[in-house]
Protein backbone atom coordinates (compact mmCIF):
# COMPACT_ATOMS: atom_id res chain seq x y z
CA UNK A 1 0.00 0.00 0.00
CA UNK A 2 1.11 3.60 -0.51
CA UNK A 3 2.43 5.22 2.67
CA UNK A 4 2.87 8.93 3.43
CA UNK A 5 6.46 10.10 3.64
CA UNK A 6 5.80 11.52 7.11
CA UNK A 7 3.13 11.10 9.80
CA UNK A 8 0.32 13.32 8.43
CA UNK A 9 -0.61 15.08 11.73
CA UNK A 10 3.01 16.09 12.33
CA UNK A 11 3.55 17.14 8.74
CA UNK A 12 0.41 19.28 8.73
CA UNK A 13 1.36 21.00 11.97
CA UNK A 14 5.06 21.61 11.40
CA UNK A 15 5.30 21.46 7.62
CA UNK A 16 7.93 18.76 7.99
CA UNK A 17 8.32 15.30 9.45
CA UNK A 18 11.03 16.16 11.98
CA UNK A 19 10.91 18.39 15.01
CA UNK A 20 10.72 18.70 18.78
CA UNK A 21 7.90 18.19 21.25
CA UNK A 22 7.94 21.85 22.25
CA UNK A 23 7.39 22.84 18.63
CA UNK A 24 4.60 20.28 18.36
CA UNK A 25 2.71 21.58 21.41
CA UNK A 26 3.17 25.24 20.44
CA UNK A 27 1.88 24.60 16.92
CA UNK A 28 -1.10 22.62 18.20
CA UNK A 29 -2.02 25.26 20.80
CA UNK A 30 -1.95 27.93 18.11
CA UNK A 31 -4.12 25.93 15.71
CA UNK A 32 -6.56 24.48 18.26
CA UNK A 33 -6.54 27.21 20.93
CA UNK A 34 -10.21 26.95 21.90
CA UNK A 35 -10.54 23.20 21.60
CA UNK A 36 -10.51 21.03 24.77
CA UNK A 37 -7.09 19.62 25.66
CA UNK A 38 -7.14 18.16 29.18
CA UNK A 39 -10.00 17.05 31.40
CA UNK A 40 -9.37 16.02 35.02
CA UNK A 41 -12.33 15.55 37.32
CA UNK A 42 -14.79 18.35 36.69
CA UNK A 43 -12.20 20.74 35.19
CA UNK A 44 -11.38 21.08 31.49
CA UNK A 45 -8.49 23.09 30.00
CA UNK A 46 -8.45 24.23 26.39
CA UNK A 47 -5.21 24.01 24.43
CA UNK A 48 -4.66 27.72 25.01
CA UNK A 49 -5.22 27.35 28.76
CA UNK A 50 -3.01 24.28 28.89
CA UNK A 51 -0.30 26.18 27.04
CA UNK A 52 -0.42 28.99 29.63
CA UNK A 53 -0.05 26.43 32.46
CA UNK A 54 2.91 24.77 30.77
CA UNK A 55 4.51 28.12 29.91
CA UNK A 56 4.30 29.24 33.54
CA UNK A 57 6.18 26.10 34.54
CA UNK A 58 8.68 26.78 31.76
CA UNK A 59 9.12 30.33 33.02
CA UNK A 60 9.77 29.05 36.54
CA UNK A 61 12.35 26.54 35.26
CA UNK A 62 14.10 29.20 33.17
CA UNK A 63 14.25 31.44 36.25
CA UNK A 64 16.16 28.67 38.06
CA UNK A 65 18.59 28.11 35.17
CA UNK A 66 21.98 29.86 35.11
CA UNK A 67 21.73 32.77 32.71
CA UNK A 68 18.15 31.81 31.93
CA UNK A 69 19.32 28.98 29.66
CA UNK A 70 17.82 25.60 30.61
CA UNK A 71 19.30 23.67 27.67
CA UNK A 72 20.37 20.27 28.98
CA UNK A 73 19.14 21.06 32.49
CA UNK A 74 17.19 18.17 34.01
CA UNK A 75 13.88 18.23 35.87
CA UNK A 76 12.70 15.05 37.60
CA UNK A 77 9.10 14.34 38.54
CA UNK A 78 7.68 12.02 41.20
CA UNK A 79 4.04 12.82 40.55
CA UNK A 80 0.98 10.60 40.02
CA UNK A 81 -1.51 11.32 37.23
CA UNK A 82 -2.76 14.84 37.88
CA UNK A 83 -2.73 18.14 35.97
CA UNK A 84 0.51 19.30 37.63
CA UNK A 85 2.27 16.25 36.15
CA UNK A 86 1.15 17.34 32.68
CA UNK A 87 2.26 20.93 33.18
CA UNK A 88 5.62 19.86 34.64
CA UNK A 89 6.29 17.54 31.70
CA UNK A 90 5.24 19.90 28.91
CA UNK A 91 6.66 22.94 30.72
CA UNK A 92 10.07 21.31 31.05
CA UNK A 93 10.08 20.65 27.30
CA UNK A 94 8.95 24.22 26.54
CA UNK A 95 11.90 25.47 28.61
CA UNK A 96 14.29 23.41 26.50
CA UNK A 97 15.18 21.26 29.52
CA UNK A 98 15.23 17.46 29.86
CA UNK A 99 12.41 15.65 31.66
CA UNK A 100 13.03 12.64 33.93
CA UNK A 101 9.75 10.95 34.99
CA UNK A 102 10.13 8.66 38.02
CA UNK A 103 7.92 5.64 38.62
CA UNK A 104 5.60 6.58 41.47
CA UNK A 105 5.53 2.98 42.74
CA UNK A 106 9.25 2.89 43.54
CA UNK A 107 10.52 3.22 47.09
CA UNK A 108 13.73 3.08 49.10
CA UNK A 109 17.14 2.31 47.62
CA UNK A 110 15.84 1.78 44.08
CA UNK A 111 14.17 5.19 43.98
CA UNK A 112 17.16 6.87 45.59
CA UNK A 113 19.43 5.31 42.96
CA UNK A 114 17.22 6.64 40.16
CA UNK A 115 17.12 10.15 41.65
CA UNK A 116 20.92 10.19 41.95
CA UNK A 117 21.44 8.88 38.41
CA UNK A 118 18.89 11.27 36.91
CA UNK A 119 21.29 14.20 36.97
CA UNK A 120 18.30 16.36 37.93
CA UNK A 121 18.72 19.47 40.05
CA UNK A 122 14.96 20.06 40.34
CA UNK A 123 12.57 17.43 41.67
CA UNK A 124 8.77 17.90 41.57
CA UNK A 125 6.52 15.97 43.98
CA UNK A 126 3.20 16.20 45.79
CA UNK A 127 2.67 15.92 49.55
CA UNK A 128 2.33 12.12 49.47
CA UNK A 129 5.43 11.93 47.33
CA UNK A 130 7.47 14.02 49.73
CA UNK A 131 6.55 11.55 52.48
CA UNK A 132 8.24 8.83 50.42
CA UNK A 133 11.16 11.07 49.50
CA UNK A 134 11.72 12.11 53.13
CA UNK A 135 13.28 8.70 53.76
CA UNK A 136 15.91 9.25 51.07
CA UNK A 137 19.14 11.18 50.85
CA UNK A 138 18.49 13.77 48.16
CA UNK A 139 22.01 15.14 48.00
CA UNK A 140 21.92 15.61 44.20
CA UNK A 141 18.77 17.77 44.24
CA UNK A 142 19.09 21.55 44.60
CA UNK A 143 15.36 22.40 44.57
CA UNK A 144 12.37 20.36 45.70
CA UNK A 145 9.13 21.73 44.26
CA UNK A 146 6.02 20.58 46.15
CA UNK A 147 2.65 20.83 44.40
CA UNK A 148 0.50 21.54 47.48
CA UNK A 149 2.99 23.86 49.12
CA UNK A 150 6.23 23.43 51.01
CA UNK A 151 5.88 20.22 53.00
CA UNK A 152 7.53 19.48 56.33
CA UNK A 153 10.51 17.53 55.08
CA UNK A 154 14.16 17.56 56.09
CA UNK A 155 15.84 18.72 52.94
CA UNK A 156 19.21 20.39 52.61
CA UNK A 157 18.33 22.28 49.46
CA UNK A 158 15.68 24.82 48.56
CA UNK A 159 11.99 24.06 49.11
CA UNK A 160 9.63 25.68 46.63
CA UNK A 161 5.82 25.73 46.48
CA UNK A 162 3.67 25.36 43.37
CA UNK A 163 2.25 28.83 44.03
CA UNK A 164 5.58 30.16 42.79
CA UNK A 165 5.02 28.38 39.48
CA UNK A 166 1.50 29.81 39.20
CA UNK A 167 2.90 33.31 39.71
CA UNK A 168 5.73 32.92 37.18
CA UNK A 169 5.89 34.80 33.92
CA UNK A 170 4.88 32.50 31.02
CA UNK A 171 7.95 31.91 28.86
CA UNK A 172 9.12 29.45 26.21
CA UNK A 173 12.54 28.53 24.95
CA UNK A 174 12.02 25.05 23.48
CA UNK A 175 14.69 22.92 21.88
CA UNK A 176 14.75 23.19 18.09
CA UNK A 177 17.13 20.33 17.27
CA UNK A 178 15.16 17.10 16.59
CA UNK A 179 18.18 15.12 17.80
CA UNK A 180 18.24 16.86 21.18
CA UNK A 181 17.56 14.84 24.33
CA UNK A 182 13.94 15.23 25.46
CA UNK A 183 13.69 12.71 28.28
CA UNK A 184 15.47 10.13 30.38
CA UNK A 185 13.04 7.29 31.10
CA UNK A 186 13.89 4.28 33.28
CA UNK A 187 13.09 0.71 32.30
CA UNK A 188 11.30 -1.55 34.77
CA UNK A 189 14.50 -3.24 35.93
CA UNK A 190 12.98 -6.73 36.20
CA UNK A 191 16.20 -8.36 34.96
CA UNK A 192 18.68 -6.14 36.78
CA UNK A 193 19.37 -2.50 37.48
CA UNK A 194 16.91 -0.23 35.68
CA UNK A 195 18.40 1.29 32.55
CA UNK A 196 18.25 5.04 31.95
CA UNK A 197 16.95 5.28 28.38
CA UNK A 198 17.87 8.43 26.44
CA UNK A 199 14.93 9.58 24.29
CA UNK A 200 15.42 12.21 21.56
CA UNK A 201 12.66 14.66 20.64
CA UNK A 202 12.22 13.33 17.11
CA UNK A 203 11.65 9.77 18.32
CA UNK A 204 8.69 10.83 20.48
CA UNK A 205 7.41 13.24 17.83
CA UNK A 206 7.34 10.77 14.93
CA UNK A 207 6.22 7.84 17.06
CA UNK A 208 3.18 9.75 18.30
CA UNK A 209 2.44 10.87 14.74
CA UNK A 210 2.36 7.29 13.51
CA UNK A 211 0.01 6.23 16.31
CA UNK A 212 -2.34 9.11 15.43
CA UNK A 213 -2.14 7.98 11.79
CA UNK A 214 -2.84 4.35 12.69
CA UNK A 215 -5.95 5.25 14.70
CA UNK A 216 -7.10 7.87 12.17
CA UNK A 217 -7.46 10.33 15.07
CA UNK A 218 -9.42 13.57 14.61
CA UNK A 219 -9.79 16.82 16.53
CA UNK A 220 -13.06 15.66 18.04
CA UNK A 221 -11.55 12.48 19.51
CA UNK A 222 -11.20 12.03 23.27
CA UNK A 223 -9.16 9.35 25.02
CA UNK A 224 -10.13 7.84 28.38
CA UNK A 225 -6.58 7.77 29.77
CA UNK A 226 -5.22 6.33 32.99
CA UNK A 227 -1.78 4.99 32.06
CA UNK A 228 0.88 6.70 34.21
CA UNK A 229 2.53 9.74 32.66
CA UNK A 230 5.92 8.29 33.65
CA UNK A 231 5.32 5.38 31.21
CA UNK A 232 6.10 5.46 27.46
CA UNK A 233 2.56 4.26 26.74
CA UNK A 234 1.06 7.00 28.88
CA UNK A 235 3.12 9.65 27.14
CA UNK A 236 3.30 8.59 23.51
CA UNK A 237 0.20 6.41 22.98
CA UNK A 238 -2.15 8.30 25.28
CA UNK A 239 -1.14 11.98 25.21
CA UNK A 240 1.28 12.92 22.43
CA UNK A 241 -0.65 11.16 19.65
CA UNK A 242 -3.81 13.08 20.66
CA UNK A 243 -1.85 16.35 20.74
CA UNK A 244 -0.59 15.54 17.23
CA UNK A 245 -4.19 15.08 16.07
CA UNK A 246 -5.67 17.91 18.17
CA UNK A 247 -7.80 15.59 20.31
CA UNK A 248 -8.44 15.71 24.06
CA UNK A 249 -7.18 13.68 27.01
CA UNK A 250 -9.54 12.75 29.84
CA UNK A 251 -6.94 11.95 32.49
CA UNK A 252 -7.69 9.66 35.43
CA UNK A 253 -5.48 8.72 38.40
CA UNK A 254 -5.90 4.99 37.70
CA UNK A 255 -8.19 2.48 36.02
CA UNK A 256 -11.44 1.83 37.86
CA UNK A 257 -13.69 -1.07 36.93
CA UNK A 258 -16.66 0.37 38.80
CA UNK A 259 -16.32 3.86 37.28
CA UNK A 260 -15.10 3.01 33.77
CA UNK A 261 -18.36 3.34 31.86
CA UNK A 262 -19.57 6.37 33.80
CA UNK A 263 -16.20 8.07 33.13
CA UNK A 264 -16.45 7.23 29.42
CA UNK A 265 -19.94 8.72 29.30
CA UNK A 266 -18.95 11.84 31.27
CA UNK A 267 -16.07 12.77 28.97
CA UNK A 268 -17.56 11.44 25.73
CA UNK A 269 -14.50 9.28 25.14
CA UNK A 270 -14.03 7.92 21.64
CA UNK A 271 -11.00 5.81 22.59
CA UNK A 272 -9.68 4.05 25.67
CA UNK A 273 -6.25 2.63 26.46
CA UNK A 274 -4.98 -0.28 28.50
CA UNK A 275 -3.37 -3.70 28.51
CA UNK A 276 -4.82 -7.17 28.14
CA UNK A 277 -5.87 -7.30 31.80
CA UNK A 278 -8.06 -4.21 31.31
CA UNK A 279 -9.75 -5.84 28.32
CA UNK A 280 -10.40 -8.93 30.44
CA UNK A 281 -11.89 -6.78 33.22
CA UNK A 282 -14.20 -4.91 30.84
CA UNK A 283 -15.20 -8.14 29.10
CA UNK A 284 -16.08 -9.77 32.44
CA UNK A 285 -18.58 -7.02 33.29
CA UNK A 286 -22.22 -8.00 33.08
CA UNK A 287 -23.53 -7.62 29.55
CA UNK A 288 -26.33 -5.10 29.01
CA UNK A 289 -28.52 -4.17 26.02
CA UNK A 290 -26.65 -0.85 25.81
CA UNK A 291 -23.16 -2.35 25.39
CA UNK A 292 -23.01 -1.08 21.80
CA UNK A 293 -24.51 2.32 22.58
CA UNK A 294 -21.37 4.13 23.74
CA UNK A 295 -19.26 6.94 22.33
CA UNK A 296 -16.25 4.60 22.05
CA UNK A 297 -15.03 3.68 18.59
CA UNK A 298 -11.53 2.43 19.39
CA UNK A 299 -9.40 0.82 22.06
CA UNK A 300 -5.59 0.91 22.21
CA UNK A 301 -4.09 -2.15 23.88
CA UNK A 302 -0.95 -4.22 23.99
CA UNK A 303 -1.29 -8.00 23.73
CA UNK A 304 -4.98 -8.34 22.87
CA UNK A 305 -6.16 -11.83 23.96
CA UNK A 306 -7.08 -13.66 20.71
CA UNK A 307 -9.95 -15.51 22.40
CA UNK A 308 -11.87 -12.28 23.01
CA UNK A 309 -10.54 -9.95 20.27
CA UNK A 310 -13.34 -10.13 17.70
CA UNK A 311 -16.00 -10.85 20.33
CA UNK A 312 -15.00 -7.71 22.24
CA UNK A 313 -15.21 -5.61 19.08
CA UNK A 314 -18.63 -7.02 18.22
CA UNK A 315 -20.04 -6.67 21.73
CA UNK A 316 -19.03 -3.02 22.15
CA UNK A 317 -19.14 -1.98 18.47
CA UNK A 318 -15.57 -0.66 18.33
CA UNK A 319 -12.15 -1.47 16.89
CA UNK A 320 -9.21 -2.74 18.98
CA UNK A 321 -5.71 -1.60 17.99
CA UNK A 322 -2.66 -3.51 19.19
CA UNK A 323 0.33 -1.14 19.33
CA UNK A 324 3.58 -3.07 19.83
CA UNK A 325 6.75 -1.41 21.06
CA UNK A 326 9.04 -0.72 23.99
CA UNK A 327 10.52 2.23 25.88
CA UNK A 328 13.51 2.20 23.53
CA UNK A 329 11.39 2.23 20.36
CA UNK A 330 7.66 2.96 20.31
CA UNK A 331 5.76 1.98 18.23
CA UNK A 332 7.38 -0.79 16.20
CA UNK A 333 4.20 -2.29 14.74
CA UNK A 334 0.56 -1.29 14.53
CA UNK A 335 -2.46 -1.68 12.22
CA UNK A 336 -2.11 0.49 9.14
CA UNK A 337 -5.24 2.41 8.07
CA UNK A 338 -7.49 0.34 5.86
CA UNK A 339 -6.07 -2.97 7.08
CA UNK A 340 -7.39 -5.58 9.50
CA UNK A 341 -4.49 -7.61 10.94
CA UNK A 342 -5.16 -11.27 11.77
CA UNK A 343 -6.17 -12.05 15.34
CA UNK A 344 -3.02 -12.25 17.46
CA UNK A 345 -1.01 -9.89 15.26
CA UNK A 346 0.05 -6.38 16.26
CA UNK A 347 -0.04 -5.27 12.65
CA UNK A 348 2.45 -4.04 10.08
CA UNK A 349 5.87 -2.51 10.90
CA UNK A 350 6.19 1.19 11.63
CA UNK A 351 7.27 2.64 8.24
CA UNK A 352 10.27 4.18 10.02
CA UNK A 353 11.63 0.69 10.82
CA UNK A 354 12.58 -2.61 9.27
CA UNK A 355 11.55 -5.58 11.44
CA UNK A 356 13.03 -9.06 11.36
CA UNK A 357 13.20 -12.30 13.35
CA UNK A 358 16.61 -13.60 14.42
CA UNK A 359 17.59 -17.07 15.57
CA UNK A 360 19.75 -17.93 18.57
CA UNK A 361 22.94 -17.53 16.50
CA UNK A 362 21.86 -14.17 15.13
CA UNK A 363 20.78 -15.53 11.76
CA UNK A 364 17.75 -14.03 10.03
CA UNK A 365 14.85 -16.47 10.01
CA UNK A 366 12.21 -16.98 7.30
CA UNK A 367 8.56 -15.99 7.60
CA UNK A 368 6.53 -17.58 10.40
CA UNK A 369 9.67 -18.68 12.28
CA UNK A 370 9.84 -18.13 16.03
CA UNK A 371 12.74 -16.03 17.25
CA UNK A 372 13.72 -12.65 18.65
CA UNK A 373 12.00 -9.59 17.23
CA UNK A 374 14.58 -7.03 16.13
CA UNK A 375 14.24 -3.63 14.50
CA UNK A 376 16.40 -1.33 12.39
CA UNK A 377 15.60 2.39 11.92
CA UNK A 378 15.24 3.56 8.32
CA UNK A 379 15.31 7.29 9.11
CA UNK A 380 17.39 9.28 11.63
CA UNK A 381 16.56 9.85 15.30
CA UNK A 382 13.47 7.64 15.60
CA UNK A 383 14.77 5.39 18.36
CA UNK A 384 16.58 5.71 21.68
CA UNK A 385 20.04 7.26 21.78
CA UNK A 386 21.57 4.96 24.39
CA UNK A 387 21.54 3.85 28.02
CA UNK A 388 23.11 6.55 30.14
CA UNK A 389 26.10 5.21 32.06
CA UNK A 390 25.83 1.73 30.53
CA UNK A 391 27.73 1.53 27.27
CA UNK A 392 27.95 -2.27 27.41
CA UNK A 393 24.18 -2.69 27.70
CA UNK A 394 23.67 -0.34 24.76
CA UNK A 395 26.17 -2.26 22.66
CA UNK A 396 24.37 -5.50 23.50
CA UNK A 397 20.95 -4.01 22.74
CA UNK A 398 22.13 -2.78 19.31
CA UNK A 399 24.42 -5.68 18.35
CA UNK A 400 24.60 -6.37 14.63
CA UNK A 401 23.04 -2.96 13.89
CA UNK A 402 19.67 -4.29 15.11
CA UNK A 403 17.66 -3.08 18.10
CA UNK A 404 17.12 -6.24 20.14
CA UNK A 405 13.70 -6.15 21.79
CA UNK A 406 14.19 -9.21 24.01
CA UNK A 407 10.81 -10.44 22.75
CA UNK A 408 9.96 -13.77 21.16
CA UNK A 409 7.78 -13.42 18.10
CA UNK A 410 7.27 -14.09 14.45
CA UNK A 411 6.42 -12.25 11.23
CA UNK A 412 4.07 -13.86 8.73
CA UNK A 413 4.25 -13.83 4.93
CA UNK A 414 2.16 -10.64 4.81
CA UNK A 415 4.52 -8.81 7.18
CA UNK A 416 2.28 -8.90 10.25
CA UNK A 417 4.24 -9.00 13.51
CA UNK A 418 3.20 -11.33 16.35
CA UNK A 419 4.42 -10.96 19.92
CA UNK A 420 4.72 -14.35 21.66
CA UNK A 421 6.49 -13.69 24.96
CA UNK A 422 9.36 -11.96 26.66
CA UNK A 423 12.48 -14.09 26.19
CA UNK A 424 13.25 -13.73 29.89
CA UNK A 425 9.77 -15.05 30.72
CA UNK A 426 9.91 -18.07 28.43
CA UNK A 427 10.21 -21.38 30.28
CA UNK A 428 12.71 -24.03 29.19
CA UNK A 429 11.33 -27.46 30.04
CA UNK A 430 12.33 -30.89 28.72
CA UNK A 431 14.13 -29.35 25.79
CA UNK A 432 11.13 -27.23 24.80
CA UNK A 433 10.65 -23.46 24.97
CA UNK A 434 7.29 -22.58 26.52
CA UNK A 435 5.68 -19.20 25.98
CA UNK A 436 4.10 -18.08 29.24
CA UNK A 437 2.03 -15.65 27.18
CA UNK A 438 0.44 -18.51 25.20
CA UNK A 439 0.11 -20.77 28.25
CA UNK A 440 -1.75 -18.01 30.09
CA UNK A 441 -4.07 -17.51 27.13
CA UNK A 442 -5.10 -21.17 27.34
CA UNK A 443 -5.64 -20.97 31.10
CA UNK A 444 -7.84 -17.88 30.92
CA UNK A 445 -10.20 -19.84 28.66
CA UNK A 446 -11.12 -22.00 31.65
CA UNK A 447 -14.55 -20.82 32.89
CA UNK A 448 -13.43 -20.76 36.54
CA UNK A 449 -10.23 -18.75 35.95
CA UNK A 450 -10.47 -14.96 36.15
CA UNK A 451 -6.74 -14.21 35.95
CA UNK A 452 -3.49 -16.14 35.86
CA UNK A 453 0.26 -15.98 35.43
CA UNK A 454 2.88 -18.62 34.61
CA UNK A 455 6.55 -18.68 35.61
CA UNK A 456 9.43 -21.11 35.43
CA UNK A 457 10.95 -22.47 38.65
CA UNK A 458 14.18 -24.49 38.91
CA UNK A 459 13.67 -28.23 38.41
CA UNK A 460 15.70 -30.87 40.30
CA UNK A 461 16.04 -32.62 36.93
CA UNK A 462 17.56 -29.55 35.29
CA UNK A 463 16.01 -26.71 33.28
CA UNK A 464 12.65 -25.59 34.72
CA UNK A 465 9.22 -26.73 35.84
CA UNK A 466 6.04 -24.77 35.17
CA UNK A 467 4.24 -22.99 37.99
CA UNK A 468 0.92 -21.22 37.46
CA UNK A 469 -0.88 -18.81 39.77
CA UNK A 470 -4.62 -18.60 39.16
CA UNK A 471 -7.25 -16.21 40.46
CA UNK A 472 -10.67 -17.89 40.62
CA UNK A 473 -13.68 -16.36 38.94
CA UNK A 474 -16.27 -14.93 41.37
CA UNK A 475 -17.96 -17.68 43.42
CA UNK A 476 -15.82 -20.38 41.75
CA UNK A 477 -14.39 -23.20 43.87
CA UNK A 478 -11.25 -23.81 41.84
CA UNK A 479 -9.58 -27.17 42.50
CA UNK A 480 -5.87 -27.22 41.55
CA UNK A 481 -5.85 -30.94 40.71
CA UNK A 482 -8.92 -30.63 38.50
CA UNK A 483 -7.45 -27.59 36.74
CA UNK A 484 -4.28 -29.51 35.99
CA UNK A 485 -6.28 -32.40 34.55
CA UNK A 486 -8.06 -29.88 32.33
CA UNK A 487 -4.67 -28.56 31.19
CA UNK A 488 -3.63 -32.07 30.13
CA UNK A 489 -6.48 -32.04 27.61
CA UNK A 490 -5.99 -28.46 26.39
CA UNK A 491 -2.22 -28.05 25.91
CA UNK A 492 0.94 -29.89 24.95
CA UNK A 493 2.26 -32.26 27.64
CA UNK A 494 5.43 -30.24 28.17
CA UNK A 495 3.32 -27.13 28.91
CA UNK A 496 1.15 -28.75 31.59
CA UNK A 497 2.03 -27.10 34.94
CA UNK A 498 3.62 -29.05 37.74
CA UNK A 499 2.67 -26.47 40.36
CA UNK A 500 -0.76 -24.81 40.68
CA UNK A 501 -1.32 -22.07 43.24
CA UNK A 502 -4.73 -20.50 43.78
CA UNK A 503 -4.44 -16.83 44.85
CA UNK A 504 -6.82 -13.94 45.48
CA UNK A 505 -4.92 -11.58 43.18
CA UNK A 506 -1.69 -11.19 41.23
CA UNK A 507 0.90 -8.52 42.05
CA UNK A 508 0.81 -5.87 39.35
CA UNK A 509 2.76 -2.73 38.60
CA UNK A 510 1.18 0.66 37.87
CA UNK A 511 0.59 -0.20 34.19
CA UNK A 512 -1.16 -3.45 35.04
CA UNK A 513 1.67 -5.79 34.14
CA UNK A 514 2.16 -8.79 36.42
CA UNK A 515 5.33 -8.60 38.55
CA UNK A 516 6.48 -12.13 37.73
CA UNK A 517 9.69 -11.87 39.71
CA UNK A 518 7.53 -11.96 42.86
CA UNK A 519 5.93 -15.29 41.89
CA UNK A 520 8.85 -17.68 41.45
CA UNK A 521 8.81 -19.17 44.95
CA UNK A 522 7.17 -22.52 45.73
CA UNK A 523 5.80 -23.05 49.24
CA UNK A 524 4.73 -26.36 50.76
CA UNK A 525 1.07 -25.36 50.43
CA UNK A 526 1.27 -25.10 46.62
CA UNK A 527 -0.26 -28.03 44.71
CA UNK A 528 2.57 -30.16 43.27
CA UNK A 529 1.50 -32.74 40.70
CA UNK A 530 4.76 -34.68 41.08
CA UNK A 531 4.31 -34.95 44.85
CA UNK A 532 0.71 -36.09 44.35
CA UNK A 533 1.85 -38.74 41.87
CA UNK A 534 4.50 -39.93 44.34
CA UNK A 535 1.88 -40.27 47.08
CA UNK A 536 -0.49 -42.14 44.76
CA UNK A 537 2.23 -44.60 43.85
CA UNK A 538 3.16 -45.07 47.51
CA UNK A 539 -0.47 -45.75 48.43
CA UNK A 540 -0.81 -48.46 45.78
CA UNK A 541 2.55 -50.04 46.54
CA UNK A 542 3.90 -49.29 43.08
CA UNK A 543 7.51 -48.27 42.60
CA UNK A 544 8.15 -45.20 40.50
Amino acid sequence: MSLPADPPPVERLLGRGRGTLGELFLARAERSAERPFLRFGERTWTYEEGMWEAQRFAGWVLAQAPGGDASGMRVASFLPNRPAAMWAWLGTLLAGAVYVPLNRSHRGALLEDMVERSGARILVADRDGTDVLSRLSLTEIDTLLVVEGAAEIEFGGRLAAWEQVAASEPRTRPATDPRALAEVMYTSGTTGRSKAVLLPHNYLLRGSGWVAWSLSLREDDVVHGWLPLFHIGGQLDMVLCFIAAGGAIALHPTFSQSRFWSEVEACGATHFIGFSNVLEIIWAMESTPTDRETTLRGGIAGGIPPNLHRGFEERFDLRLYDVYGMTESEPLAFPHPGTLPPVGAAGQPNPDFELAILGESGERLPADSLGEIVARPLVPDVTFAGYEGDVEAYAEATAGLWIHTGDLGRIDEQGNAYFVDRIKHAIRRRGENISTFELERVLTAHPQVADCSAVGVPSPLGEEDVKVMVVPAPDAALDPAALREWCEKEMASFMVPRYVEVVESLPRGPTGKVLKEELVGVSESVFDAEAERFRDNADTGRVR
